[in-house]
């Protein structure tokens, strides 16, 4: 029944969305709350609620706190009436979630990206897995509401289209019709969406994050990549703008040249490919590094070798981390210094796998905007879902979609800009 929440509806219809979409945001509600809410009279929401719990997309939960008088009745979605699956495509790995419609993962799979994962590789994989899937819990596609795909820019999200996106492993990665090419085979409503505002969209579904009225999302790993909620609402800025992200952010008018041909962006100082060369460069030099125990050929060093030797107190990486780190705070202070967040939350690899990088950007990011606003307090993070947030909040879209008003064509929903 969900599927038919699109289109053109009926007024009980329509009601019946608006009810199933209060209790989907609430949690659990009662009837008074959803009278309240919604205006309808009370005979008129008893008679949709029976029908929501007729075809089973609501049921009821227990009892709430009384006001006085008897306990109310609450209602929550039934949350494996129907399935989300939501993808993350990366530049270093793929990964696939099988979801109930509380995000809760029912199934997983995830392969790394390299020069052998073409789009038509890495699409004949992701079909692969998720028939996999839905063979082993015995799913039929109508019982998958959708596919969410959360990825890199530059996107058409709205034909669904993966442009050009910059340093793929592989070739070939030009106006990719991806949503078409799945929904083809699979014969599943495909959306697609930045993989930066799906991680942001579910985390801030999470306690406590959803009280905050201005978040900030980075994740940073080859690039960075930037989600911003102001005033509770998802901005989803330009397309163009999503091509190039945060990361592109000049901290050194004249500084060293960046990738997309200007001087001194935070990428050129802060991206792991950049602290990866800092480090080849400074031992071609002569600088002693425990690195040099562990490779054979310096040139072979990886993201992994870096963090190692920062944690085995190696004083050549731990110099070049904090400098990276240093411009990285610069850069992020400049950003909240506009926005003014509440609370920026800090995800990918640099982030999550070397505390020292992330002590040094937090540091450097509240000390220059304490400078400027003394009164500004602001609330770092690394989340709560770790690699999954992207995946989860692609499935959440699916979601959004068919219950977002008929009269927007937006993903997201209330979050949608």
């Amino acid at each position: 029944m969900l599927k038919k929440f699109t289109g053109n509806l009926s007024q009980k219809e329509k009601s019946l969305k608006e009810l199933y979409k209060l209790i989907f945001e609430n949690g659990s509600v009662s009837k008074g709350d959803l009278i309240k809410l919604t205006g309808m009279r009370q005979t008129t929401c008893t008679r949709l609620i029976d029908e929501l719990l007729v075809s089973g997309l609501i049921k009821e939960c227990g009892y709430g706190e009384s006001s006085g008088g008897r306990k109310p009745l609450m209602y929550e979605i039934n949350k494996n009436i129907n399935y989300v699956i939501g993808i993350d495509i990366s530049r270093t790995y793929t990964k696939i979630l099988l979801m109930d419609l509380s995000f809760s993962i029912i199934a997983q799979a995830k392969f790394k990206m390299n020069e052998t994962t073409t789009p038509d590789v890495t699409i004949d994989l992701i079909i692969s897995h998720i028939n996999k899937m839905m063979k082993l819990y015995q799913l039929t596609k109508d019982d998958i509401l959708g596919i969410g795909i959360g990825t890199i820019g530059p996107l058409n999200r709205e034909k669904g289209i993966i442009i050009n996106p910059n340093n793929f492993p592989s070739d070939g990665w030009e106006n990719i019709k991806i949503c078409e090419r799945l929904n083809d085979v699979l014969q599943l409503h495909t959306i697609l969406e930045y993989g930066a505002n799906t991680a942001l969209l579910a985390e801030y579904s999470q306690e406590p994050f959803n009280q905050f009225r201005n978040v900030i999302h980075v994740i940073k790993g080859t690039g960075t990549r930037t989600g911003i909620i102001m005033d509770g609402r998802l901005v989803l800025g330009t397309d163009k703008l999503s091509s190039l992200g945060q990361g592109h952010m000049i901290v050194d008018l004249y500084g060293r040249k960046c990738s997309c041909g200007s001087n001194g962006c935070i990428n050129a100082y802060s991206s792991i490919s950049a602290m990866k060369n800092d480090i080849i460069d400074a031992i071609q030099q002569g600088a002693p590094s425990l690195i040099t125990n562990k490779v054979s050929n310096i040139e072979d060093i990886d993201f992994n070798d870096i963090c190692q030797a920062v944690n085995d107190g190696d004083p050549l990486s731990t110099r070049i981390v904090q400098n990276a780190a240093y411009y990285t705070g610069v850069g992020l202070a400049n950003l909240a210094q506009v926005l003014f967040p509440d609370l920026i939350i800090l995800s990918g690899p640099t982030y999550t796998n070397m505390e020292l990088f992330y002590d040094v950007v937090t540091s450097t990011a509240s000390k220059r905007c304490e400078k400027m606003y003394s009164n500004q307090r602001i609330i770092f993070s690394r989340g709560q879902l770790g690699e999954n947030a992207t995946a989860i909040g692609a499935g959440r879209i699916v979601l959004e979609h068919f219950l977002a008003d008929s009269a927007s064509n937006g993903t997201l929903n209330k979050l949608y800009i």
